[in-house]
């Protein structure tokens, strides 16, 4: 096994491109099979001439992703923080009082910390921290547009 594998989750990239078409570029689509990255292409197309023989599909790797993997730091949170920790990466924030237990105890594992700002007393926005930003990605689903690859 590489050692690309072992320390994340690799998140395939696709050279998608539609045959007849000036751009030579073509787009880049994150998929876990080409099939998957060729229907994605297909959907987001508005031309009604497009079929799927006229949409070729290339891997590549170079262009992949790697989501880490969740430690056992991560493993050990339950649903209320792994949910605050997704929350506040996706919102590049969390706001709310200053000791809610749920962000407290991911501050005390220090994966967020308290900015020590807010609009009232009592309140403050929650931050990730580095360990915090690499904990609430590897929480994130490999291909969230396909529930069915968990992995």
């Amino acid at each position: 096994m590489s050692s690309r594998m072992d320390t994340g989750r690799v998140r395939k990239a696709w050279h998608v491109k539609i045959r007849g078409e000036d751009n030579l570029i073509g787009t880049l689509v994150y998929a876990p099979t080409a099939g998957k990255a060729r229907y994605q292409k297909f959907l987001s197309t508005d031309c009604d001439g497009v079929t799927f023989a006229s949409i070729s599909v290339t891997r590549s790797a170079q262009d992949d992703l790697i989501v880490p993997l969740a430690d056992h730091a991560v493993a050990a949170l339950d649903s209320e923080q792994k949910s605050a920790l997704t929350h506040t990466l996706e919102n590049g924030r969390f706001y709310t009082s200053t000791d809610d237990r749920t962000m407290c105890r991911l501050a005390q594992a220090g994966l967020v910390r308290n900015t020590g700002r807010g609009w009232n007393e009592g309140e403050a926005y929650f931050v990730l921290t580095d360990s915090g930003r690499t904990a609430a990605i590897s929480l994130m689903p490999l291909y969230p547009e396909y529930p069915e690859y968990r992995a």
